[in-house]
């Protein structure tokens, strides 16, 4: 999320190029936001795991944008390019439980709410 040739700027949704919908904005600015400011302060920034779905459709996202003719595509969760491969790869679901194990299992519950500065 953070913007090439700068060290100090973080973007998100529609920003980026190529996020469409209300939930990938809130997504990755929550990322981009967390990110900004473990950076602010020399923390290496946090990237999520492409087991969990939003590791997942930022990696795939910025691979498919960088093929040609990626930058006229819109990757979003609500039926578009990025929603059949969420299906595909089982990360379809609304069982907060299920969620809630992956988040787990990738040693990230709670990330966003650990403070950074102590």
């Amino acid at each position: 999320m953070r913007v090439k040739g700068l060290s100090n700027l973080f973007v998100a949704g529609e920003k980026s190029g190529f996020y469409v919908g209300h939930t990938e904005a809130i997504c990755t600015g929550s990322l981009a936001g967390h990110n900004a400011a473990r950076n602010s302060i020399g923390m290496y920034l946090l990237q999520l795991p492409t087991n969990l779905l939003i590791g997942d459709f930022i990696a795939h996202s910025n691979s498919e944008m960088h093929k040609p003719e990626g930058d006229t595509l819109r990757f979003t969760f609500a039926g578009s390019i990025y929603f059949n491969r969420m299906k595909e790869l089982g990360f379809y679901t609304i069982d907060k439980k299920i969620i809630s194990d992956r988040v787990k299992k990738a040693s990230l519950e709670g990330i966003y709410n650990k403070p950074i500065i102590k």
